[in-house]
């Protein structure tokens, strides 16, 4: 019976078709619309994307009680609590519990009203986290997957990273920087607005194209993508912001382990890296003889181009690809598996890089040693001005959240109210600076709503990562959408939560679910 129930529930042609539009809507036209330039960028998106997710209710509303009446019938006649609740996973369970400790957190803030709504931040309060959390379920419980809602989202992504790659030549093709203060110019940049959010965005997008050109196999396929992945790289680096690193590194470090079972991912992933140091090569000449005609940009990049070697490495990775191309094709390599040995090899690679890290923050901040280090002296010393002024946030924050009662550290000062918590401490800070955000998702997180919230939502994306990882050998575009996630996630301990790209994020997660869910079941 449960059988037939699944299968009168897909019969009808209606809701397949609210929700295709609605990842439309999300997936494509939020990162595109823009109402006054930068100016309102933050309030256009966010009442751009409340009005998407409430129309979806109300169009979900007016579908159910009429065209879904008889499915609906047909569902709660065999409905039990317990059948329905064998649905859940662990990350709707997670989910669910965030919401419920943002409610409390809200209900017993010293400011309720800034809770509910988040108007004293980032609008990141408790209404727009209850639309996420509406969105994911609507999505991951009545959304038919199909492959063209990722390529609509990689479409407009690559829109965004061709803007912002003219932004990157100082020709603001659109007038979007006509009426900024010239110093203010180079911090903004393509539909998106301030480059730490692009970035972000852009991450999302390289970690989906690349791992669906990596897993991709038809022809059409592989050049799309492979086009998507470089313009994704172009975008990225000249987006001249640092946070970019963090996402790139995670797609470098971590996708082996979905390639290196076959010979065929080991071969698609030496491409990735010639393409990325090819990138890098060309903006490198593209700065050299462009000069003050483009943006500067400095730190990580101008640590891998001024080594001397960057030639070297794109000639013997190109080389090296075209070598084991020719030998694929005279069947000289024939065997495509390779079994688990060298993704083994891999992940102890990278255990001991991540050891070798914690014992380099060590000897930098507690045995200070940091003087040894040079230039890299910068990223391992946490002081005030790390980060961008990072670290002088997050220590005040730590310091509050460390003098609140016991009830507010479980469940937070109440959500979107960070500036209001943090005010004081910073009030005439010497960067004369006005912190509203804690520049860390997570920091922000905890601060908000509390050790309880923090955990639930971390558990959330740790119990869907490990979900859509379960299906690899199903489906790429699972695996895409969590790399997605994931690479946003990395980003996310300094960049901040906005309504810009979070819904994007939330898109990924309730489409992924639902691929998922259905390969498991």
């Amino acid at each position: 019976m449960l059988k037939d129930i699944h299968y009168d529930l897909k019969k009808p042609n209606f809701l397949p078709i609210i929700l295709g539009i609605y990842i439309f809507l999300v997936g494509v036209g939020l990162p595109l619309v823009v109402w006054n330039r930068y100016f309102d960028i933050l309030v256009a998106k966010y009442w751009y994307y409340c009005g998407c997710t409430i129309l979806l209710l109300l169009a979900l509303l007016l579908y159910l009680p009429t065209q879904g009446r008889k499915t609906i019938e047909l569902y709660f006649q065999e409905f039990t609590i317990k059948k329905f609740f064998e649905k859940f996973t662990v990350a709707d369970y997670a989910v669910l519990a965030y919401l419920f400790i943002a409610m409390i957190s809200t209900a017993t803030s010293d400011f309720l009203f800034e809770s509910f709504w988040g108007n004293e931040g980032r609008y990141t309060g408790l209404f727009l986290i209850t639309l996420y959390v509406i969105s994911y379920f609507c999505i991951s419980r009545l959304c038919e997957f199909k492959k063209k809602y990722i390529d609509w989202i990689l479409a407009a992504g690559i829109l965004v990273c061709l803007f912002g790659i003219t932004d990157y030549f100082k020709m603001d093709i659109f007038h979007f920087k006509a009426l900024m203060i010239p110093k203010q110019r180079a911090a903004f940049t393509s539909t998106i607005g301030n480059i730490n959010t692009y970035t972000a965005y852009v991450g999302i997008i390289v970690a989906i194209g690349t791992v669906l050109f990596t897993m991709s196999n038809q022809i059409k396929q592989v050049t799309w993508y492979y086009i998507c992945m470089v313009i994704g790289f172009f975008a990225i680096i000249m987006g001249t912001s640092d946070n970019a690193y963090l996402s790139l590194g995670t797609l470098f470090v971590f996708l082996p382990l979905a390639l290196f079972k076959y010979k065929g991912g080991i071969f698609r992933y030496l491409i990735v890296l010639a393409s990325f140091f090819s990138v890098i090569q060309c903006i490198d000449w593209i700065n050299r003889y462009f000069g003050e005609r483009v943006l500067e940009i400095d730190s990580v990049f101008k640590m891998i181009t001024n080594s001397g070697k960057l030639h070297y490495i794109v000639i013997v990775l190109w080389a090296i690809v075209i070598v084991w191309y020719f030998l694929r094709r005279s069947k000289i390599i024939k065997e495509e598996k390779c079994g688990n040995v060298l993704r083994y090899i891999w992940l102890a690679m990278i255990i001991l890089a991540f050891l070798v890290l914690m014992y380099l923050l060590y000897d930098c901040n507690v045995a200070g040693n940091s003087g040894r280090y040079g230039s890299l002296r910068n990223y391992l010393l946490f002081n005030d001005g790390w980060g961008t002024n990072r670290g002088y946030i997050w220590r005040n924050a730590m310091e509050r959240f460390m003098e609140l009662s016991w009830w507010k550290k479980i469940v937070g000062y109440g959500p979107e109210t960070f500036g209001l918590l943090i005010m004081k401490q910073t009030a005439n800070n010497p960067y004369n600076e006005l912190f509203d955000n804690a520049h860390n998702e997570y920091l922000q997180t905890l601060t908000t709503v509390g050790i309880a919230g923090l955990t639930a939502y971390l558990i959330f994306i740790f119990a869907y990562l490990k979900r859509c990882f379960s299906c690899k050998k199903k489906n790429p575009f699972v695996i895409a959408m969590a790399f997605g996630v994931f690479c946003y996630s990395t980003q996310a301990f300094v960049n901040l939560n906005l309504p810009i790209v979070s819904p994007v994020f939330w898109l990924l997660l309730g489409m992924g679910a639902a691929k998922s869910v259905e390969k498991k079941e």
